[in-house]
């Protein structure tokens, strides 16, 4: 390390530098920078610690309340984060950063009320951090206010069109709005973007489900499972997808891959069970709703199905 002052290189256990007799004991910026280096190197009770000699030395050391914030919120002590970060705000020149932080941790304790003021707080002194819109979107949106949320996440996408994040939740937003042409658009922005994002393939493939467009779907269900293999929600809706197209064989064979995933899926031999019926093989029918029913003997839409299987299968008397 060096000494803030003369900066000749001295041990990180040094009380005073031996050039210029700086003492390192209660110097700000030399405590700063071994708290600094205790949190790279992932000693977050140190680097705590050393930031509260800081403080204690300069009660309005803000930058150390900042950084022994962030390390508190890396630490999970959200509470406490706010409250290093509300104190950093009181001596902080710029304190954009410091707003977005502290929304970030108040987001984290589920306070939205107070985190879509600290971003809002931000955006006034940083109106082009798309982030920022993307962070207060979020706020928005997990407090049912999906009209505001929509504006936030725009607003991020236009400082940044490739942010596939924010078109991704934007998706989610339009969808439940029950925009759902316009969510599709978003989520096809996002897999062009980033063919990989197994969850907008996801989210494509339910949209498209929804306008009745299974074909398509299907094809973005098969995508996302093979770049996913054990993405069982892929495999359920190829399946669903499949069925609702009168394919039964190939909705049998996605159900089947779920269950290789989670064998206790209880609605998983439900929807084979149907499909099974699609195809008249009621003794495949019955063995997939015993086995939903060993899972759970509580489930009403097997109970009702095994019910509909015995008259089906009741030979009745003449005349009746």
């Amino acid at each position: 390390m060096e000494c803030p002052k003369c900066k000749a290189t001295v041990n990180a256990r040094a009380k005073f530098c031996d050039q210029c007799g700086t003492n390192l004991v209660t110097n700000l910026e030399f405590l700063h920078q071994k708290a600094i280096d205790h949190y790279h190197r992932g000693l977050i009770d140190e680097a705590v610690g050393l930031w509260d000699e800081a403080i204690r030395v300069d009660s309005g050391f803000s930058k150390g309340q900042y950084y022994k914030g962030l390390a508190l919120y890396d630490r999970g002590d959200l509470q406490l984060a706010v409250e290093a970060f509300r104190k950093a705000l009181e001596g902080e020149a710029e304190p954009f950063r410091v707003y977005f932080k502290l929304g970030m941790a108040q987001y984290g304790l589920g306070d939205l009320a107070g985190s879509i003021e600290s971003f809002q707080k931000a955006l006034e002194l940083n109106s082009g951090s798309a982030e920022t819109h993307y962070r207060l979107g979020l706020s928005y949106l997990r407090n049912s206010s999906l009209d505001e949320a929509q504006r936030e996440l725009e607003a991020a996408i236009a400082i940044n069109g490739e942010y596939t994040r924010a078109l991704y939740i934007l998706g989610m937003v339009l969808s439940q709005q029950g925009q759902v042409s316009r969510a599709i658009e978003q989520f096809r922005k996002v897999v062009e973007i980033s063919p990989g994002y197994t969850a907008a393939r996801f989210e494509l493939g339910m949209a498209l489900v929804k306008e009745g467009q299974l074909k398509e779907a299907i094809e973005q269900f098969n995508t996302a499972v093979q770049s996913s293999p054990r993405f069982a929600p892929g495999y359920f809706m190829l399946g669903e997808a499949h069925r609702k197209m009168g394919e039964a064989s190939e909705a049998i064979s996605a159900y089947h891959q779920v269950l290789k995933i989670n064998p206790q899926d209880a609605d998983t031999y439900l929807r084979i069970a149907e499909s099974h019926l699609q195809l008249d093989l009621i003794d495949g029918a019955r063995e997939a709703i015993d086995r939903a029913l060993e899972i759970n003997p509580n489930h009403r839409d097997a109970q009702y199905l095994k019910k509909h299987l015995g008259e089906l299968t009741t030979p009745h008397k003449p005349g009746f």
